[in-house]
């Protein structure tokens, strides 16, 4: 998938981006674990990833930690490539951190609108 430091770059922004403003979907689900995340391609192409919690107690230690399992899963399917360069694994472990750093502070600042909201 990432075929140039450019291409990559627009696939890091865009899949950061989507994370951070669309891809964390905060409806609640009742199913096992892991269906609590959900893949698709949106309409630009990038790979997004929606991540529940609903079902979590984020006052606990548990759900807070089950979160952030979510979200290192999400953020590493997002950012996974498909081996077309020897460089790959460098950019899927660069992509993986920024995306998983942007997703953790979209989460909780959804959390905490959602808490304001009511």
């Amino acid at each position: 998938m990432f075929a140039s430091a450019k291409s990559f770059t627009r696939n890091l922004v865009g899949a950061a981006g989507t994370l951070v403003f669309g891809g964390l979907c905060i409806a609640g689900a009742t199913t096992p674990a892991n269906a609590q995340i959900a893949y698709s391609v949106n309409d630009s192409g990038h790979r997004v990833a929606y991540v529940s919690y609903k079902d979590l107690d984020l006052a606990s230690q548990a759900g807070r930690s089950t979160l952030d399992g979510r979200l290192r899963i999400a953020s590493k399917h997002v950012c996974q490539g498909n081996g077309a360069t020897r460089w790959e694994p460098a950019e899927e472990y660069k992509c993986f951190h920024e995306t998983y750093k942007a997703s953790r502070t979209a989460t909780m600042a959804a959390i905490e609108a959602d808490k304001v909201a009511g």
